[in-house]
């Protein structure tokens, strides 16, 4: 996993570009193009994720999903691209900010344990505060 942020400020929003690579390895060019399908669930997970977790605050992600590459030293990958942008306002920053700190961490999931591992979910959103009596 691999990632990059730019951003720029338009005023009174602030609008920032993500880049977020998702990359599964295997140990042939078959079993490399057998992850495709899979990681193109993945993607679609983290880009509905993304959206239902910034409230919409960001945009649709563009997805690209590269051919089975060879690793210098053996072995294939492949590579799952999603660059979305977000506007952030003072009211959306802290939901645009936990929409993609979890797909980052999404993404770190994916590079240390494949599809095995559980996703980390979205946080349960805070209730009203409890009254004691």
């Amino acid at each position: 996993m691999a990632g990059f942020m730019n951003s720029s400020i338009d005023a009174p929003q602030m609008r920032l570009f993500f880049t977020l690579y998702g990359r599964v390895t295997a140990e042939t060019e078959e079993a490399a193009a057998q992850l495709l399908e899979p990681l193109q669930a993945w993607s679609d997970k983290i880009s509905l994720d993304l959206r239902e977790g910034s409230s919409s605050a960001i945009l649709p992600p563009k997805i690209q999903i590269s051919a089975p590459q060879q690793l210098p030293a053996g072995g294939w990958y492949v590579v799952s691209t999603l660059s979305f942008n977000s506007k952030v306002t003072d009211t959306s920053y802290l939901r645009v900010r936990t929409a993609v700190l979890l797909a980052y961490q999404r993404a770190i999931a994916l590079r240390e344990g494949g599809f095995s591992v559980p996703l980390p979910e979205l946080p349960a959103e805070p209730g009203p505060p409890l009254l004691d009596d």
